[in-house]
């Protein structure tokens, strides 16, 4: 494509929707928040901050978006609100019902298979990035993968057997184990690699 006279890079990448990728699958800020809210009671702020926080910044749906899907699970019977009054304010709390319980029942079959296909999305981000970007992906992401997992699995141990645990642990060890094997045959190459002459120019 051509660029016009006189635009920049910056200018023209406004022409397409697609330059900006959203922050996040469409439809899961509503089953999160009512995910959320079965969990414990919760008013909008609370929500909007726990999302700023596990996404550390990345995905942070502001008022507009996160107050009408409460009050569109308000009106169908899935959650339901009573205020609690504070020295300033008033917000409303909002608790799950058995509606909602349901909902959110029905909604986790088919977490694991959005899950799985961003997963597999990420092909594609990773051969848009730059050296720099691929940098960060390999120590920050990877780091931060492992955050996740560690996190997630601590927080779940209450709701699944000892052997699943012990299964989850196995695997995901041979997992690591068969990265640090990866990590340390491409280590070596490299080290090959350098160590071999580089000809010198033949002049005539």
């Amino acid at each position: 494509m051509q660029r016009r006279k006189g635009a920049s890079a910056s200018s023209l990448t406004k022409d397409f929707a697609f330059a900006k990728p959203h922050g996040a699958p469409r439809g899961l800020l509503l089953h999160y928040i009512l995910f959320k809210i079965s969990l414990k009671p919760s008013h909008g702020y609370e929500l909007l901050q726990d999302i700023g926080s596990k996404t550390e910044g990345a995905w942070r749906p502001g008022p507009g978006s996160l107050y009408p899907l409460l009050k569109k699970l308000l009106s169908r019977g899935y959650i339901k609100a009573e205020s609690k009054k504070s020295v300033e304010t008033a917000q409303r709390v909002y608790h799950i019902t058995p509606k909602g319980l349901e909902l959110v029942e029905e909604m986790k079959k088919g977490f694991s298979e959005i899950s799985q296909r961003w997963s597999s999305m990420r092909r594609i981000f990773i051969e848009l990035l730059d050296r720099e970007g691929l940098e960060k992906y390999f120590v920050d992401g990877t780091k931060l993968h492992f955050d996740i997992s560690r996190e997630t699995l601590e927080s779940k141990l209450d709701l699944i057997s000892y052997s699943e645990a012990e299964f989850i642990l196995k695997e995901y060890a041979l997992n690591l184990q068969r990265q640090l094997e990866w990590s340390n045959s491409m280590l070596a190459k490299l080290k090959k690699t350098e160590t071999i002459p580089v000809p010198s120019t033949v002049t005539r």
